[in-house]
């Protein structure tokens, strides 16, 4: 999806024009409304489009040497080599920076404001330039919905009218599930932590959920939102442990298959209840999609269901990590010559629209699984390389598995 149009909300013209426009704007700050402004909805080409205003107040108290960028997830990335068009502008003579654009009123997305003496233009032409934005990144003050899976000091996040959001998330003020935690030897002998939790009772059509990158949802609080769900699921967490052992382990479906094998052979000792794979859904997000896709297609006696979200299916073995390359990786490929005969398993794939190539890479991933003779389903959602999306349609795509 391209970059978003520009909008000019009438109430910022307004402001712009008051007699006495540094009171008003002080009055504006003072209102305690939430930010973004989301304004009015149109029509266009079928498609309803919201007008959203992003608002920041300057921290710098030098006013002449001070530059503000937004960094919508996705929408932003879409021109990281010309940051441009996400510059917010000040208003004149106050301390209000601000820009508004029109986005899809069905989106949700992770946003951050980077305050800063100097943006460079070009700050993500180079993986280290926009890994150094994410880190600079600040939450919105005005906007109360968070997440913390983010550098910086977390990230905030923008739900739009249309926007699909499973209740489960809504805030509670205590937990309510509790886990067990191992620490399990798998690739390399290495200990890798996993967090079990299972709801109360014994249940024979009970799911077993393995989900990679456990930390992140464990931050997130992903086995309370399971618990209020009231989803007839367990849940094994595997930890990734940094980004150099996540990008070790889980691009290659053999080491993935052995962290799952392992999480699910301790499961088994702890429990004394081994079970069949017809019955364990394995997920992840980005490399974690990826491993989730090959643990099912690899290893149809660990797992015999894929919940995909955003796959790196890009992934080419020795090659320079490209997540904008078009042309299908490994796991496709492999897909495609019949490596794994007629996949027994079935695969639920998700995608964010403000993914670049990635939403073409599911496409290829989820017609060569069809060819093959696969179960599979692809669902496009609004939005980007999220955690704001994924953690909702997640449960989502378990509602729909397990017949919840």
């Amino acid at each position: 999806m391209s970059a978003p149009v520009s909008a000019r909300p009438a109430w910022l013209d307004a402001l712009a024009a008051a007699p006495d426009r540094v009171r008003a704007v002080r009055e504006f700050w003072d209102s305690g409304g939430e930010t973004p402004v989301v304004g009015r909805t149109v029509e266009r080409d079928g498609r309803a489009w919201c007008e959203v205003t992003f608002v920041w107040r300057q921290q710098s108290t030098d006013r002449s040497s001070v530059e503000v960028m937004v960094h919508v997830n996705g929408v932003t990335d879409a021109h990281r080599s010309d940051v441009t068009p996400a510059l917010l502008e000040r208003l004149p003579g106050t301390d209000l920076w601000h820009r508004s654009w029109w986005l899809p009123a069905d989106g949700t997305w992770g946003y951050r404001f980077v305050e800063a003496p100097s943006i460079p233009r070009d700050a993500g032409a180079t993986r280290d330039g926009w890994l150094a934005m994410h880190r600079a990144g600040r939450v919105d003050p005005g906007n109360p919905r968070r997440q913390p899976p983010a550098p910086g000091d977390g990230s905030s996040v923008l739900v739009l009218p249309g926007a699909y959001q499973h209740p489960a998330w809504s805030p509670t003020p205590d937990p309510v599930a509790t886990p067990d935690r191992w620490d399990v030897p798998d690739v390399d002998g290495r200990l890798r932590t996993v967090r079990r939790w299972a709801p109360p009772g014994r249940s024979s059509g009970r799911r077993l959920l393995v989900l990679f990158d456990g930390e992140q949802w464990s931050a997130l609080g992903l086995l309370d939102a399971v618990a209020r769900a009231g989803l007839d699921v367990e849940v094994l967490l595997l930890d990734s442990h940094g980004q150099e052992r996540r990008a070790a382990d889980l691009p290659r479906p053999d080491r993935a298959a052995t962290i799952v094998a392992a999480a699910l052979a301790r499961r088994a000792a702890e429990t004394g209840q081994p079970i069949d794979a017809a019955r364990v859904v394995v997920a992840g997000q980005s490399f974690g999609g990826l491993a989730a896709a090959a643990v099912a297609l690899a290893r149809p006696d660990l797992a015999r269901t894929a919940v995909v979200q955003s796959g790196s299916f890009w992934y080419a073995d020795g090659s320079e990590p490209r997540r904008d390359n078009p042309v299908p990786g490994d796991l496709v490929r492999a897909l495609r010559a019949g490596t794994f005969g007629r996949p027994s398993a079935r695969f639920v794939v998700q995608v964010g629209t403000h993914e670049g190539t990635m939403l073409e890479q599911a496409r290829h991933f989820s017609d060569a699984c069809r060819d093959a003779g696969a179960r599979v389903s692809l669902d496009v959602v609004t939005g980007g390389h999220d955690y704001a999306w994924w953690k909702h349609h997640l449960l989502r795509a378990l509602t729909d598995v397990t017949g919840g």
